[in-house]
Order: C-alpha cells, then sequence, then structure tokens
C-alpha cells in the first residue's frame, strides 16, 4: 500500500520515555506486551448472539450441486436459488440469487457475478439491523473467489414504512461469506471484522495484525461503531486473542495493528511507547509515500519519499481514523 501524502515528519530524534510498567532494556516484544497488558489475559471471550435464521452453503471440498433454501421470520423471506451455466469444456458454474419476499410478495433480488465455482459460498441471514424500519433486515453475503478474498455483503432493507425495499452495499472484506451478530446483547446485529485497512500495510498477509472493526446499519446506511463504549469488552477480547502469540520476526505488521487496537481501548500512548522501543528498523515494508496526491491511475507524479516506520503508522493511522496520542 503506497500512503498518497507526505508530511513533515513529527517524531525526528525524540528521546524514549518509558512509562510505568512499559518495557525494559532486554525485553522481547512478546514480554513487554504481556507486562504492559497483563490486566487482558483473562477477559472473557464475547462470542456475541445469534438466533437469526441462516443459511451457510457452498465451499464443500467435493463438487456438489447446491440445492434451494430458504428462511423466513414474521413476514419476511429470503429464498437462495442459482443460475446455471456451462462453459464450451463443460465445467459447470453456479451463480446464487436471493429474492426476498414479504407476505409472499417479491421485494427484491440480488445476484452475483459469481466466484466461477460449481458450489459457490453464500450466507444468507434474516436479523434486526435497522430498528428504524418496521421489518428486519436480510443480509446477503457473496464470495468473489481468490486468495484472501473477499466477502461481497449487502443488507437488503425496507424505508421507513415498509413500502420499498432496497440493497444497501456494506462492503468487501477479508474472508468468506460473514453474517452479522449482536455484538453487545442489546438486540441489534452488528458485523464484527477485522479492519482491513491494516491488511499488507507494513507487512505479509500472514504477517498483519488487525484491530477489530465494527459496522452497523443505522437509518439506512453502514456506518463505523467500533468507538462506542458498549464494544469495549468485544474490543478487550479481541486485544486478549491478539497478544496470545506475538511475534519474534516481521514485527511492524503485529504492532500497527496492535497500537491501533489499543487506541481503541484509549491506551495508545503506551502502545506507541512501546512501538518505538520494538519495531523493527532493518523492515521497509509500507514505507514510502508521495509529495503530492498520486493521479486517478494511483501513479505518482511527485516523488517517492522513504518514512520511518513510527511516521509512516501515524499517517496510516490517521488517514483510518485513529487518533494518535504520543
Amino acid at each position: 500500500m503506497v500512503l498518497r501524502r507526505l508530511r513533515i515528519p513529527l517524531l525526528g530524534l525524540l528521546g524514549l520515555v518509558l512509562l510505568p510498567g512499559l518495557a525494559v532494556a532486554g525485553q522481547s516484544l512478546a514480554e513487554a506486551v504481556r507486562q504492559l497488558d497483563a490486566k487482558y489475559l483473562d477477559v472473557p471471550e464475547v462470542a456475541g448472539i445469534d438466533n437469526a435464521p441462516r443459511i451457510e452453503a457452498g465451499g464443500g471440498e467435493e463438487a456438489a450441486e447446491p440445492m434451494p433454501q430458504d428462511i423466513s421470520q414474521g413476514p419476511v423471506k429470503a429464498a437462495l436459488t442459482y443460475v446455471e451455466s456451462t462453459d464450451e469444456d463443460g465445467s459447470v458454474t453456479r451463480n446464487p440469487v436471493v429474492t426476498v419476499f414479504v407476505d409472499d410478495r417479491e421485494v427484491a433480488k440480488i445476484e452475483t457475478d459469481g466466484s466461477g465455482q460449481e458450489d459457490p459460498p453464500v450466507s444468507v441471514q434474516i436479523a434486526e439491523l435497522d430498528p428504524s424500519n418496521p421489518h428486519p433486515e436480510v443480509v446477503v453475503s457473496f464470495f468473489t473467489g481468490g486468495a484472501h478474498c473477499c466477502s461481497d455483503t449487502n443488507v437488503i432493507l425496507s424505508n421507513a414504512d415498509g413500502t420499498a425495499w432496497t440493497a444497501l452495499e456494506v462492503g468487501e472484506f477479508d474472508g468468506g461469506p460473514m453474517l452479522a451478530v449482536d455484538l453487545d446483547g442489546d438486540g441489534r446485529y452488528e458485523f464484527e471484522i477485522r479492519d482491513n485497512a491494516f491488511l499488507y500495510t507494513f507487512a505479509c498477509y500472514a504477517c498483519s495484525e488487525t484491530p477489530l472493526e465494527v459496522l452497523a446499519v443505522e437509518n439506512g446506511a453502514v456506518k463505523t461503531v467500533s468507538g462506542d463504549p458498549r464494544f469495549r469488552p468485544a474490543h478487550e477480547a479481541w486485544l486478549k486473542n491478539m497478544i496470545v502469540d506475538v511475534p519474534e520476526d516481521d514485527v511492524n505488521g503485529f504492532l500497527a495493528g496492535y497500537v491501533g487496537e489499543k487506541i481503541r481501548l484509549g491506551e495508545g500512548k503506551s502502545a506507541w511507547e512501546l512501538m518505538l522501543a520494538h519495531y523493527d528498523k532493518d523492515s521497509d515494508w509500507g514505507l514510502e509515500t508521495c509529495d503530492q496526491d498520486l493521479d486517478e491511475n494511483g501513479q505518482c507524479l511527485g516523488k517517492t519519499v522513504k518514512l520511518t516506520f513510527p511516521d509512516a503508522l501515524e499517517l496510516a493511522l490517521k488517514e483510518s481514523g485513529y487518533n494518535v496520542e504520543k
């Protein structure tokens, strides 16, 4: 990932100031993290509540012909069917189609271009995501295919008086088809995902750690609600699982996600100091930026400048909406 804007480095030659309980000389990154975050090691897991009707189909190891399925909740029904095609060499592909009915009247239909598979992964769910209308929503998540990618997710929902239905695009995210979950037990479902902005930014995919991101649907729009206090237990559990296996190598990918998650918990300052003490000064992944806006093709028409990791991380965090505190 090439960052779009160059900023004047703010860190310069800052001296390292250790906060109480932070790393001491000779500590490994894992030791420093676990010392700093010992209070999180025993926090409970937050699985969320998911009692919503659902369909999870496709993706079996052996090619199989998927069968139509449907689910319902009250007057809302969602039916999964397939459009089949055969190419010149006889290979069969099927594109999932999800049709939504209310009181047996078709109100919406959504179809994917397909992932080129015979039994494509797809998830369908009826759940309450947006209480601003009289009906539960229908979550439809297709798999686009490809390495580490992607769930293409939409929410089909009605307007305020229930007279019209539309498909609201949630987005494409790392991983297979996803479902919503009631993360805080208030009866409303949210999407619990990894913040994809941290993948590949400072390290390889497998070496990248990510903060928790929570998306909700409110008044017919997708909103990021990760910083809402009601999701703090979920962030605490996320951090606990993050620090169970702290890497010894390619640490910058871990540190970027770690600092982001600690900012979510209101503890960004101590995480920043830990990062300064342990980041890999030899890694140059993600440190190049352009001194002006990229063109419409994503090309740098100005000068390419190499930043330090702390400067590049600060810029990336701010661009993703994280309030860096040092």
